[in-house]
């Protein structure tokens, strides 16, 4: 979309508010959310955001070329990063009074995806908080959403070049 900053489209948005929409009203259903879980789930936005910065500060240092795989169903920066948020969750309800890292996880993902939503933001929604938290638009491969943002790139670079109706 030029001009307006989004990196995603109209589908890409509405994919995004729906999975946000489901996993937050699906995580909470299962396991109910109590004061425990909303305290993890804040320290959970702090300490992935910092996460995904090492994750994504060590691939640029030590594997660049893995980033160029970021189009890919998962690339290895992608897939390293929601094992190791999935890891902390867990581990972080085990640590805490907190209901299981399901809640956790499910609403963080939820809340990730409307962030990303909101922002535009064109790539792995488990960056979201991170990006907005640091200002920053790393980019990382998106197991769900990365082959519906190509298409609708694909479709609006088509629509683009076409021209006007009436000759002009």
């Amino acid at each position: 979309m030029p001009g307006d900053g989004r990196e995603i489209g109209p589908l890409g948005t509405i994919a995004r508010v729906a999975l946000g929409l489901t996993a937050i009203v699906v995580a909470i259903a299962a396991g109910g959310i109590g004061w425990w879980d909303w305290a993890t789930l804040n320290a959970f936005v702090l300490v992935g955001a910092t996460a995904a910065r090492m994750v994504v500060a060590g691939f640029e240092r030590y594997a660049p070329d893995a980033f160029a795989a970021r189009h890919w169903i998962c690339s290895p920066p992608g897939c390293s990063l929601i094992a190791l948020l999935v890891g902390l969750a867990y581990g972080m309800s085990a640590m805490t009074p907190a209901a299981d890292g399901d809640v956790v996880f499910g609403v963080w993902l939820g809340a990730s995806s409307l962030v990303a939503a909101a922002a535009g933001y064109g790539g792995c929604e488990v960056l979201a908080f991170p990006n907005a938290l640091t200002g920053r638009r790393d980019r990382i491969g998106c197991l769900l959403f990365t082959p519906i943002d190509a298409a609708e790139a694909r479709y609006r670079g088509r629509t683009a070049r076409r021209p006007a109706l009436g000759g002009e």
